[in-house]
């Protein structure tokens, strides 16, 4: 095999569709980015129902493609490969040409909680979580998405062609092919992650037929070249790989190295992330903890997650700080919120916050949670607020860090991404508070330099997956424990429990007093992903 740079093609095109985000980035072959560029979309419920055209998708991503290709001073040429890491989820039926057949049936669609019901009801939670590596049974995933659709749109759904995910859609576009890339279906209750095929029991439950989904497909899979149709939308060469891609979180993991047991990368973006890599899946529900087939093969990964991050620091902003204005109007001041921060004693003299304004998962699992500031005096101030709100996202990840080693899962290193990576303070504090090395990526966005590495081992630009990680992963800097700071933080962790456990039995009876409901916004700035 040649080496990359005996080759003519010298660049790999990583796209990342987040659920709000699109972003075309564009690397060498050894991890250097050349060029990103970022289109928004909003997709806005109503009620339980949230539908969109799924061109939706593609057209955000046709934009940022196009940009790049215009202000990149290379030829389409010159692209060896394109790959995608996706969001999941949200439910694409197409007839057999590849036309959807009607709106996608969005992730957060909620219509199918009775479909969810039923199925607890016939196969229970332990029997899912063996299956499809999901602890719960709820609305969110595909195959109650389908039932619903197979009782309420019986005609349509008994002539539509394929099933596809946002990924699957998006590689459709690229290529032509239609294919179920296993770790975006891995979130579906419809493929067994262990044979790594589609269960005959959950696919009869969905109401469809097993020729509507798509020929299986692998992370890193050579899927062909980008179509003519493709080409003359987007600009993109012809002769350019189309290589299967991954789940989002999976693709982040790549990019950040986390590719063997013993690291876990932790994303502070709107929500709260963590993944660990772990050579065989989990089948106990009573962890809490979503399990999915890893972009590295023959590897699973651990979710645990919180729908409270980052978005805690930006709703602090938004309320009491800027009034809600953006970023670009009050310029700087995150940067000017982390110096006050960081004037202020770890520990915030005494301030804690329960951070589960949306609810609590893993290690918790309490929906009605909600969050708590404790031990206010009228000498905090506003820096006091905002270092105790970094500092509670610290204490949720060593909770979730604590959960993940009694399940015998190691967690050695903690390699940081998302919107709160911008934040050396929040680094630093975040090694403090669990004791562990924190290392620093040169991009905090690592889900589609991860797909780029995908691409590149598709493409045959690199053997394997582990050369690709190893030639494109950079580690920018690490960033130690303070000694000085354990006995507080420590002090900290133990008033962070036993708080919970004083106040849990209390949430619901917060509900009859509630007239509003929380955003679930994206966030900007150092909070966001």
């Amino acid at each position: 095999m040649p080496s990359p740079g005996s080759l003519s093609l010298k660049f790999l095109l990583g796209l990342d569709l987040g659920i709000s985000t699109a972003k075309a980035a564009l690397f060498d072959f050894h991890g250097g980015l050349a060029l990103v560029r970022r289109v928004e979309y909003l997709i806005m419920p109503e009620g339980d129902t949230v539908e969109t055209d799924p061109e939706t998708y593609w057209r955000a991503l046709l934009e940022a493609i196009r940009a790049v290709l215009r202000d990149w001073e290379g030829r389409p040429e010159q692209i060896a490969a394109v790959c995608v890491a996706s969001h999941t989820e949200t439910v694409i039926p197409v007839w057999s040409n590849g036309a959807p057949s009607r709106k996608a049936i969005v992730w957060m669609d909620n219509r199918s909680a009775a479909e969810a019901r039923e199925l607890s009801e016939q196969m229970g939670h332990r029997r899912i979580m063996e299956i499809g590596g999901q602890p719960d049974i709820s609305p969110i995933w595909p195959v109650t998405k389908m039932r619903w659709l197979a009782k309420n749109e019986t005609d349509h759904t008994r002539r539509v062609g394929k099933f596809l995910l946002p990924e699957d859609y998006i590689l459709y576009r690229l290529c032509g092919r239609m294919v179920a890339e296993q770790s975006v279906w891995s979130s579906s209750l419809l493929l067994d992650i262990r044979s790594k095929q589609w269960c005959p029991q959950l696919v009869d439950f969905a109401g469809i037929r097993a020729d509507q989904l798509p020929e299986i497909a692998f992370p890193g899979e050579l899927l062909g070249t980008v179509s003519r149709d493709c080409s003359a939308e987007t600009g993109l060469s012809e002769r350019t790989s189309v290589v299967c891609g991954a789940i989002d979180q999976a693709c982040s993991a790549l990019g950040a190295g986390n590719i063997a047991p013993g690291i876990v990368t932790e994303s502070t973006g709107s929500v709260l992330a963590l993944l660990a890599t772990v050579t065989e899946p989990v089948s106990d529900p009573s962890f809490g903890i979503p399990c999915h087939i890893h972009a590295v093969p023959n590897m699973y990964c651990l979710l645990p997650w919180h729908p409270s991050g980052g978005l805690l620091l930006k709703w602090f902003k938004d309320t009491f700080v800027t009034g809600g204005c953006d970023e670009t109007v009050e310029e700087g001041i995150y940067e000017r919120l982390a110096a006050e921060a960081e004037a202020i004693p770890p520990g915030c003299d005494g301030l804690l916050v329960l951070p589960h304004f949306q609810g609590a998962l893993f290690p918790e699992h309490n929906e009605s949670a909600r969050g708590v500031f404790f031990g206010v005096t009228l000498s905090h101030r506003r820096g006091h607020f905002v270092r105790a709100i970094m500092e509670a996202v610290g204490l949720m990840i060593r909770r979730d860090l604590e959960g993940l080693e009694r399940m015998g899962v190691s967690t050695g290193e903690i390699r940081v991404l998302g919107g709160g990576a911008r934040s050396r303070l929040w680094s630093q504090i975040k090694a403090d508070i669990c004791r562990k090395q924190i290392l620093l990526l040169p991009q905090p966005e690592a889900a589609a330099p991860g797909a780029a590495m995908l691409g590149a081992v598709g493409a045959g630009i690199y053997p394997d997956l582990a050369t690709a990680v190893r030639e494109m992963t950079r580690i920018q800097d690490s960033i130690l424990p303070e000694a000085a700071n354990a006995a507080v933080y420590d002090s900290a962790f133990a008033l962070y429990s036993e708080l919970y456990g004083a106040v849990k039995n209390l949430f619901p009876k917060c509900l009859p007093f509630r007239s509003i409901q929380v955003s679930n916004a994206a966030t900007d700035g150092i909070g966001a992903e």
